[in-house]
């Protein structure tokens, strides 16, 4: 009898664990795209893989200059190809970026289910963006500091700590976002 119930909450731990288990490998085939999804596994983002995951998105480092001129500078483009198909564009030009600070990339992106975004959806990408960066901050070496996205996160992160207010604001007054958001 000790047996059967051992075997069962066996079973039943080995289901659980595989309902949460998401694929990372389908999400990309770049290493440190994998690397950083792995570190949003660790850290029980489960949130971020299953929005991924509900979405179909594949993950790349793309020149975002060749969507347009005035992509060459964003950090990441949620999108969606000629098939239907969504993907999640990273700037190659962060390639080199920690693995944690692309994590929090990703999470931001991963946000973004509108064909066009909302100023809310923008902002809720934005401080889902901080939030992570908080959570990971601590595991980024300190020869990251100058790092173009590292700036970024710490620049979110502050603007967070004071009050999401700030964070919608910035949104809010970015002339970019000003002409591409739906309000």
């Amino acid at each position: 009898m000790k047996k059967l119930i051992t075997a069962l909450i066996l079973m039943f731990f080995l289901s659980v664990n595989a309902a949460y288990a998401y694929d990372i490998n389908n999400i990309s085939d770049n290493t440190r795209i994998i690397s950083a999804l792995k570190i949003l596994e660790d850290n029980n983002q489960t949130d971020v893989l299953a929005r991924l995951n509900k979405h179909k998105v594949k993950i790349i480092f793309y020149d975002l200059s060749l969507l347009s001129y005035s992509y060459a500078k964003h950090y990441a483009v949620a999108s969606t190809d000629e098939y239907g198909d969504n993907y999640i564009l990273i700037n190659s030009n962060l390639s080199s970026s920690p693995k944690e600070a692309l994590a929090c990339l990703i999470a931001h992106e991963s946000v973004h289910e509108l064909e066009h975004a909302t100023y809310e959806e923008e902002v809720r990408a934005t401080i889902t963006e901080a939030k992570t960066w908080l959570l990971l901050k601590d595991k980024v070496s300190g020869k990251y500091e100058n790092d173009i996205l590292v700036k970024r996160l710490n620049n979110l992160l502050a603007m967070h700590e004071t009050g999401d207010n700030l964070i919608a604001k910035a949104i809010s007054n970015n002339a970019f976002y000003q002409k591409q958001l739906v309000k």
